[in-house]
């Protein structure tokens, strides 16, 4: 059972791994506004909740500032980088709660698992005991049959020998 419960635990140790590919596009307009775009790709847990929050400050502090220098390519790509930081935000959230909720449904199988076979277990020393307790039984009978039979052929033994010398 304990292998059981630690390779469990294992398997979902390796699900709340994270996997993060991250793009970094720079982009300069007239050697003035220099804009980076990030895109950002996550599975599982890429990147975390608070990572990705502070992108999403960052590309609105971007985007304000483009948007006071007026350049039309800066704001546009700002607020490309805007859209991006929010997606990867709202993947880093959805990717927590699925890695939650995958946590949460692996030991709930385990814990489950562990109970059948906890059950079984039991099962089976019921069983156990109830065929020891039945064979013991037997053994007990067929003694007492035995030896009821021996006292029944000592008896005869004797009435035979006791009718023989009786007849002589």
């Amino acid at each position: 059972m304990k292998k059981l419960l630690i390779a469990a635990s294992s398997g979902l140790l390796v699900l709340a791994v994270s996997c993060k590919k991250e793009q970094t596009t720079t982009i300069t307009t007239d050697g003035q506004d220099t804009v980076s775009v990030v895109s950002t790709e996550t599975s599982v847990l890429g990147i975390n909740e608070s990572e990705a929050k502070a992108k999403v400050e960052q590309a609105k502090a971007d985007l304000d500032a483009a948007m006071k220098s007026g350049d039309k390519k800066a704001q546009e790509a700002a607020q490309t980088a805007l859209d991006n930081a929010n997606k990867a935000w709202e993947d880093a959230k959805a990717a927590t709660k699925n890695a939650t909720e995958k946590v949460k449904d692996g030991m709930q199988n385990v814990a489950e698992k562990t109970d059948v076979a906890v059950q079984d277990a039991k099962k089976d020393m019921k069983d156990a005991a109830y065929s020891t307790r039945s064979a013991a039984k037997k053994a007990a009978q067929d003694t007492k049959d035995a030896a009821n039979k021996a006292a029944a052929d000592a008896k005869d033994a004797y009435n035979n020998t006791l009718e023989k010398a009786k007849a002589k």
